[in-house]
């Protein structure tokens, strides 16, 4: 069977990468003068402490191509097909080590590695439409063909509670404009949100006062759509805001098609604290 790789990005809830015997590689976060691996020995409410309460913000790191290195040689030993899926290259350097590590296996083993141009849940949902081909026992040229298929029916769209810590972070490709509007947001003290696109792009940004606003703006975007087979939604702080969003959605799509999940510590400090995010896969219902 085709083995399915990502890296901590991704955001999937635990139990499918279980589920689906998804392999996750961790980024690095570095605290101070300590550095940790994303998920394993750090998680998400220290990175909040820390962006909240510390002096500075936690920094990512891409993992070593002899961290990628030590994955596919492990899993060679189960397959000869793998599939590596990774965040856009907009964000990270991570696809491009991935690469790398490949080149050092040779024939080993069939390595495609994908830059899936997106990040978080938006990631997660290309990742988990691989993992379940590979369930169904498809081939790795099939695998291939599905992702490509999949990466630009995946729509994102986010909300943040503070600008700053997108301005601070340098993640993402933000427009004069953009920085303005931000900024904006800031001075008030209300929400910014956006579609992200295209590997780190923000575009159709809106300000709106409240939480309520904030989610029905969020369904509207979702509505746009002539159909929708899946939801991946994440928060960060306010995990109540998540439910609330899946339930404004649902007569959009059916509960058992939308995942809910939390930020990790990567993308954490991407966004910081009060953000939420919706993924969707364009199409109907399986």
């Amino acid at each position: 069977m085709v083995k399915v790789i990502t890296d901590s990005t991704c955001d999937i809830p635990p139990e499918i990468v279980r589920q689906l015997s998804i392999t996750v590689v961790p980024l690095y976060i570095q605290i101070g003068a300590e550095t940790y691996h994303d998920g394993v020995d750090l998680d998400a409410d220290r990175v909040y402490h820390e962006l909240t309460h510390g002096g500075e913000i936690p920094k990512t790191s891409v993992p070593s191509p002899g961290d990628f290195v030590t994955v596919y040689n492990n899993l060679t030993a189960e397959t000869d097909q793998i599939i590596s899926i990774h965040l856009s290259a907009g964000y990270s350097g991570t696809c491009g080590v991935a690469s790398l590590a490949r080149s050092y296996l040779g024939d080993k083993c069939r390595i495609e590695v994908i830059d899936s141009n997106a990040v978080s849940v938006g990631l997660g949902l290309t990742v988990i439409a691989a993992a379940r081909a590979a369930k169904k026992g498809k081939n790795l040229g099939q695998i291939v063909n599905t992702v490509h298929q999949n990466i630009p029916q995946i729509h994102m769209f986010g909300k943040v509670d503070n600008f700053a810590y997108v301005l601070k972070g340098k993640h993402f490709r933000l427009t004069r404009k953009l920085i303005l509007l931000g900024k904006v947001s800031m001075a008030l003290g209300i929400k910014l949100l956006g579609e992200v696109y295209d590997g780190g792009k923000i575009r159709s940004s809106v300000l709106v006062i409240g939480r309520a606003m904030a989610l029905n703006r969020l369904k509207r975007w979702a509505s746009r759509f002539s159909g929708v087979k899946e939801i991946a939604i994440a928060s960060s702080t306010m995990p109540d805001e998540a439910e609330m969003l899946a339930e404004h959605l649902e007569p959009l799509i059916s509960k058992e098609h939308i995942h809910i999940t939390r930020l990790g510590c990567a993308t954490s400090t991407y966004v910081g604290p009060g953000t939420l995010v919706m993924a969707l896969v364009e199409g109907k219902e399986e």
